[in-house]
């Protein structure tokens, strides 16, 4: 079964974070050198950043519940989990610092092994935690 990754508010969000310091830095750098030169620099990197946070990321990523394992996609990065490795699933709440493959701010934790965990955001948690269950129960 293949999960999509959540899309939300966060991704637009982050974008218009890097672009308003951009925004700063831009007319920081134009009153200082009198140069509108950084300003294409600083808004063609804005717009290249924009463009994979907002649509190439969340395309990338999926969550997949194989054989003997889950596999967690993002762009070009694999995690594999195997079931007997998987522990609990929970809500992450607030700020997580860690291994992130997730597109929306409310996601959910994996806990796996003895210390590690993985922050994810599939589109249907409720279905995804069921198929989480149901696999960890067959072990």
């Amino acid at each position: 079964m293949v999960f999509k990754a959540k899309k939300d508010s966060f991704r637009w969000a982050i974008s218009g974070f890097v672009f308003s310091v951009f925004t700063g830095v831009g007319v920081l750098s134009y009153f200082t050198e009198s140069d509108t030169t950084s300003l294409y620099g600083l808004g063609s990197i804005w717009l290249m950043l924009s463009i994979l946070i907002v649509w190439i990321l969340p395309k990338t990523t999926r969550y997949t519940f194989l054989d003997d394992h889950l596999l967690c996609q993002s762009l070009g990065f694999k995690k594999r989990i195997p079931y007997n490795a998987l522990r609990k699933v929970e809500p992450a709440n607030g700020f997580y610092a860690g291994w992130k493959m997730s597109t929306a701010w409310k996601c959910i934790v994996i806990h796996y092994n003895k210390y590690d965990e993985l922050l994810i955001s599939p589109e249907n948690e409720e279905m995804f935690i069921q198929f989480f269950n149901a696999k960890k129960q067959r072990l």
